[in-house]
């Protein structure tokens, strides 16, 4: 039996980054809603197992409403996704999540969601991202590599 894709929350009021965003983590398996402001997050009534968030929002902050979402029990974690440049704002973020700055993409992004479901049954499968087994090959077969070479 196939466990349920873990579902994640994604708030961020650019459209374009919104889409892209949403786009890439159903493709790595994740069941994907999103918000454009604080109010339309909070209006949400399901559960999530993850947050990505962005600070600087139309009618808030994000640590505002990761703080908010955590303890009306919606999520348990949050990852903020920024470009904010109010270093007080990302140092608040940082005091309850993870903080990616946009210009590094969403790779990330997907680093950390599989850090974080690394020991969970119910991880997501991605089509395009190799299996542990292929990602131990590839370590274990550049280190030969590099050990051939140096001889």
């Amino acid at each position: 039996m196939q466990s349920l894709p873990l579902r994640l929350l994604v708030v961020e009021d650019d459209v374009t980054v919104a889409r892209a965003l949403s786009r890439t983590l159903a493709r790595a398996g994740f069941s994907v809603a999103s918000a454009r402001s604080c109010s339309a997050a909070r209006a949400l009534t399901q559960t999530f197992d993850f947050a990505i968030l962005d600070l600087d929002l139309p009618d808030g902050n994000g640590v505002d409403l990761a703080r908010t979402l955590m303890a009306n029990g919606k999520l348990p974690s949050v990852l903020f996704f920024t470009s904010s440049t109010d270093l007080a704002l990302v140092a608040r973020a940082r005091s309850l999540g993870s903080v990616v700055m946009k210009p590094l993409g969403t790779s990330p992004i997907l680093a950390w969601l599989a850090s974080m479901t690394l020991d969970a049954a119910d991880a997501p499968v991605s089509g395009t991202a190799p299996s542990r087994q292929a990602r131990t090959f590839r370590a274990s077969s550049s280190s030969s590599l590099r050990r051939s070479r140096a001889r």
